[in-house]
This record gives C-alpha cells, sequence and structure tokens, in this order.
C-alpha cells in the first residue's frame, strides 16, 4: 500500500476506497467458492491503511467571500453564490435547468449531475434530496435569468456561451480561469489543489456551526448520508429550518458591516416584489 501511494500520489482516503474494494472483491471470491474461506483466503485482510488525511483546507471568512464575488461576472457570481448557499457540488450547480429550481416552492431540486463533461445521476440517493432555495438567493438567480440568452425552463442555469448553451463550462476550467483568479484578486493564499468550488461547501458548513445552527439541519443542508445512528434515522431537520438556515447565511453575507464590498447583482426593488419578479419569469 506504501509503494502503491508513493507511485500514484493518493491520499490516505483515497487508499482505505481501495482497501475496502479490494476486501470486497476477495470476500466476494470467498463467498463464491472461488478462494478458501480462511484468513489467508483474503490478504487485504492484513493490511493496513489510515484514514487519517493530511489535507488542509481552506475555509473563507465571509468578507473574503464577497471580494470573490466582486471579482467575478454576473453569470459566474451567481454560479459561485448558488454554491455557497446551497452546498451543491458543483457537478449538481453545472447540471441544473431552470426548471429544476422551484421558486413557488423554494426549493432546487437535484436531478443530475455533470462530470467528466457528461451528464449522469446524482453521486447518491442523499444527493438527490431537494435543496432550500431562500427569497435572496432565489433574487439573485432570477436577477441572471433576466440576463442570459438561455431562460427557456430546459436551458442549462449556466450555460457554455462556446457551446451554444448546450453542456455547461467544465467546472477545472471554471477553477482554474476564473475562480481562482478572483481568489487571488480578493487576497485568498491558498496552495495548489486546495481551493475550488468544494471551499464553499466547507465554509458554509463551518459558518452554519459556528451560527449554532442545529447539527442535524447541516447535515441535511449538506446532504450527507452519516451522523450518529439515532440522528440520522430518527431526527429530522423541517423544511423551514433549512430555509431558515440558508436565510441566515445569506443575511449575515450581505449585512451592513459587508455590503459594500459586493457588487450587487439586484435592486432593493427586485428583493421587495419577488413574488411578482417569479410570477412574470414562471
Amino acid at each position: 500500500m506504501k509503494d502503491l501511494k508513493k507511485r500514484l500520489a493518493l491520499k490516505n482516503p483515497t487508499l482505505g476506497e481501495i482497501r475496502k474494494a479490494m476486501n470486497n472483491v476477495y470476500v466476494h471470491g470467498q463467498r463464491q467458492g472461488l478462494l478458501p474461506r480462511t484468513q489467508d483466503g483474503n490478504p487485504i485482510r492484513f493490511v493496513r491503511q489510515s484514514l487519517t488525511s493530511d489535507f488542509e483546507p481552506v475555509i473563507l471568512t465571509l468578507p473574503q467571500v464577497l471580494n470573490i464575488f466582486d471579482n467575478l461576472d454576473l453569470m459566474r457570481r451567481t454560479m459561485v453564490l448558488t454554491d455557497a448557499a446551497t452546498a451543491l457540488r458543483v457537478s449538481e450547480v453545472l447540471a441544473l435547468q431552470w426548471i429544476d429550481l422551484d421558486f413557488e416552492a423554494q426549493l432546487i431540486r437535484v436531478k443530475r449531475a455533470y462530470v467528466a463533461r457528461r451528464f449522469g445521476p446524482p453521486k447518491s440517493k442523499a444527493s438527490k434530496a431537494p435543496v432550500p432555495m431562500h427569497t435572496l438567493l432565489a433574487a439573485h438567480l432570477l436577477a441572471w435569468r433576466k440576463e442570459t440568452l438561455y431562460p427557456a425552463n430546459e436551458d442549462l442555469v449556466f450555460p457554455s456561451l462556446r457551446l451554444k448553451g448546450k453542456k455547461p463550462p467544465a467546472a477545472n476550467m471554471l477553477v482554474s480561469d476564473y475562480l481562482r483568479v478572483a481568489a487571488e484578486k480578493a487576497g485568498v493564499i491558498a496552495p495548489p489543489g486546495t481551493f475550488g468550488f468544494h471551499t464553499f461547501r466547507r465554509t458554509l458548513a463551518s459558518v452554519l456551526v459556528k451560527m449554532k445552527v442545529d447539527v442535524k439541519t447541516v447535515q441535511e443542508m449538506l446532504r450527507h448520508q452519516n451522523l450518529k445512528t439515532t440522528l440520522e434515522i430518527y431526527a429530522k431537520a423541517m423544511p423551514e429550518d433549512k430555509l431558515e438556515a440558508q436565510g441566515m447565511f445569506l443575511q449575515q453575507l450581505f449585512s451592513e458591516d459587508n455590503k459594500n464590498s459586493l457588487k450587487a447583482a439586484i435592486s432593493t426593488k427586485d428583493l421587495e416584489n419577488i413574488k411578482p419578479l417569479v410570477g412574470s419569469l414562471q
């Protein structure tokens, strides 16, 4: 396992998943009678592999988030805001169509993901759970819908103009050509490989925990499958709790202390008249 790690430069958690997969292969062979049902029949049993990661994630402050927004154009700023407020994976954000945004129910329905330049299913069953869409986020999305060349229900929310709206831009190009550049202009210092769209997912979780949002609500907002058994099986965060938590995050993000750092994409009138605005675009 050490030689494999050295050759492939894989991290401990990834090596742990490889060990788990290989163990399943040997166990299946034993179950089918292809290997002896002894300890020697499964050599993976003797392989030790740490699951501890040495990866140090970047967690942003709210002023840093706003400064990054300032250095992005309207589409990419709206994209990053959607990612930051919902904890959607970038593959899920890029796959969104306007029809997936239910403005009346204040939900984003996750139906697909865009991975390796192909559309496919979401990562897991938990990933298919609808995501709350607070009024503040909805207003920004609707403002972008008024500007995009592709506002129809079946169109992508964040399309590639180069590909004539048929597909979204590639995530790695968005990070290298726009997001990382915006972060550097905002003074965010991040070693290679430590900064990307996932940074905003971690930042949301950290901010909500700091704000003492119920941990079950945070877990469900991030659509993680695991917590303690009791919480996972019996406790459920109410939809209004998740909506309120997202609103708390957005309101603090756009608070008086921070708003001067943001080039607003929406007007106060849009916020005050969100319902008529929703109705006119549906």
